[in-house]
């Protein structure tokens, strides 16, 4: 009798020990389960943050080119448009050349300033988009090699010395041609451009103004560049305007 109850109570110890045994178990699982769905829980917001804030980049970066698209397509049409009349209608040669006093300063001061009003625009959109992460949005990335190929062209001693701006020359106009007083960021029109006469952008600009010139009685030394420029805009319309919503195709041919 005295085994059996000694029994009894081992096998009461014995079911104890399971039951306990089998809570803290249970208390583990739950503890691992809970704690990896918690880490499934971060991973998961972790991802929804990093979508969210990728979504909103390239909606930012969306608004940057909607915002100047048209302005600096139509910078880059005009600028590509007299450089082909330069070389291929002999735009320097009638109205410079053979032009009346009107006419030729026409010439040279409305050349010079689609070149600066072009880096007026391309540095407005340099501003804007600089504090975008441009590895994450291919329009600003695109729309960045794009206005790099021109800054080079513009600057590289590779295609000669004539109708050339240093990088800090091409910013400095730029920033120069911004209209700072208006409510929205805005290039100065040609009105202003020449009225004002600004001697802080004329003196990258003058040596400018010669060579368009110099374009006028031979213009061999400077075609590398222009034709190098020409092609660069025309990209760069493609890429603005790929419907030809703008301007037609048969406008936009490389020289």
């Amino acid at each position: 009798r005295c085994l059996s109850d000694w029994s009894s109570d081992v096998c009461s110890s014995d079911l104890a020990l399971g039951t306990s045994g089998i809570a803290l178990a249970g208390t583990i699982y739950t503890s691992i389960v809970g704690y990896r769905g918690q880490q499934k829980l971060a991973r998961l917001n972790a991802e929804l943050q990093e979508d969210r804030e990728d979504r909103q980049a390239k909606l930012e970066s969306r608004k940057v080119v909607s915002k100047y698209r048209d302005p600096l397509m139509h910078a880059a049409y005009d600028l590509q448009s007299r450089i082909f009349n330069i070389l291929r209608r002999d735009f320097l040669t009638r109205y410079y050349a053979n032009g009346s006093p009107r006419e030729k300063d026409y010439a040279v001061e409305n050349t010079v300033f689609l070149v600066a009003q072009f880096l007026g625009w391309t540095e407005a959109v340099r501003q804007e988009i600089q504090f975008l992460d441009l590895d994450e949005n291919d329009q600003t990335r695109r729309l960045r090699q794009l206005q790099d190929a021109i800054f080079t062209q513009l600057q590289t001693d590779t295609l000669g010395t004539g109708f050339r701006l240093f990088a800090g020359e091409q910013r400095a106009v730029g920033e120069l041609m911004i209209d700072r007083t208006a409510s929205a960021c805005r290039c100065i029109g040609f009105a202003a451009f020449t009225n004002s006469r600004n001697p802080a952008i004329d003196r990258w600009l003058d040596p400018l103004r010669d060579d368009v010139k110099q374009m006028a009685v031979q213009r061999g030394q400077f075609e590398d560049r222009l034709v190098c420029i020409q092609h660069s805009m025309i990209d760069l319309l493609e890429f603005l305007d790929p419907g030809f919503v703008r301007f037609p195709q048969s406008n936009r041919g490389k020289v």
